[in-house]
């Protein structure tokens, strides 16, 4: 009689096991699920701080290259400006031949096409000529093309050049000028354009290579 109550209890024994069991893997399975979605959560939230992290940078460095480039510009314009403040045009009057060292122009006294190191600006014979900028005189001289020419050192490599002028009332060799001082006359003593009109022949050059004086000095 106890043996067949032993024997009908088994199965229920069993069942209560399989229950319990199936609850136990509901629990390891539930869990493992919350740690997935909890790992993928963080996942994501790192992915999201990186990214942001990302965007931050890239904004910046838009923001500096703006800022370079401001930079940039607004020290082009300083230098212009301050090209405007330092140099002025060493007489007033119409340029009759421009600055053309890429291509040849006519030259009428030779009647012929040449380039041109500097610019032709029309006055009459005997009108003062000033000196563009603050500097020192370091060369005086009759030249075979440009007749008398006197020359002033400004620093940086960067030299003025006045040609055609007359033979008298020439400032000094060595002397230092400020701008606007007075240091010849036009004359017409260059014999390469001997056949333009009046003029004062004018150069710039810096390390010793011609430059179109319209860089330094607004207007020409």
């Amino acid at each position: 009689m106890r043996q067949d109550k032993k024997q009908k209890d088994i199965p229920a024994i069993t069942l209560v096991l399989c229950f319990c069991l199936m609850a136990l893997v509901s629990v390891f399975v539930v869990k493992a699920n919350v740690d997935k979605i909890r790992d993928t959560a963080q996942s994501n939230k790192a992915a999201d701080v990186v990214k942001e992290k990302a965007v931050e940078e890239n904004t910046e460095t838009e923001a500096d290259i703006v800022d370079s480039l401001d930079s940039t510009d607004s020290g082009a314009d300083d230098t212009e400006s301050q090209n405007a403040a330092e140099f002025t045009a060493p007489l007033s009057g119409e340029i009759i031949m421009d600055f053309s060292m890429d291509m040849p122009i006519y030259q009428k006294t030779l009647d012929q096409y040449m380039t041109h190191s500097g610019i032709d600006i029309a006055a009459p014979e005997g009108t003062g000529v000033s000196a563009c900028a603050a500097g020192t005189v370091t060369r005086i001289e009759e030249d075979d093309k440009l007749g008398i020419v006197v020359e002033i050192n400004h620093g940086n490599n960067l030299l003025s050049v006045y040609g055609n002028l007359a033979g008298d009332d020439l400032i000094e060799l060595g002397e230092i000028v400020s701008r606007g001082d007075t240091i010849g006359k036009v004359g017409r003593t260059s014999l390469f354009e001997f056949g333009e009109d009046d003029h004062l022949h004018f150069e710039m050059r810096k390390n010793g290579d011609p430059v179109a004086p319209g860089s330094y000095i607004r207007g020409l």
